[in-house]
């Protein structure tokens, strides 16, 4: 298995995910791509564009656009569970 590119080495620990942890990340997912597409909306709105022209935005950083990073040694460190929420979490960069 690989997270963002990086083998997982078979000694390190990664049970399945809990229900209750999976249902608390999945309600996360969904809350927040909810609360993007609001506010893809509201940028749209003419009732809202004096807000949205005059809000200050935090610039991305320099390696926005780089692959992410992983560190396996880290990894190490977690507990089994935690490991287990981290790959569920980070999904979509799960590889075989």
């Amino acid at each position: 298995m690989k997270l963002c590119g990086v083998e997982i080495p078979s000694d390190i620990e990664i049970p399945e995910i809990d229900p209750e942890s999976k249902a608390e990340s999945d309600e996360l997912r969904v809350s927040n791509i909810h609360k993007y597409e609001e506010m893809e909306k509201n940028e749209k709105d003419p009732r809202f564009a004096w807000f949205y022209a005059n809000v200050k935005r935090i610039p991305l950083p320099p390696d926005a656009d780089e692959p992410l990073k992983f560190n396996v040694e880290k990894l190490r460190l977690l507990s089994p569970s935690v490991r287990a929420r981290i790959l569920y979490v980070m999904r979509d960069q799960v590889t075989d």
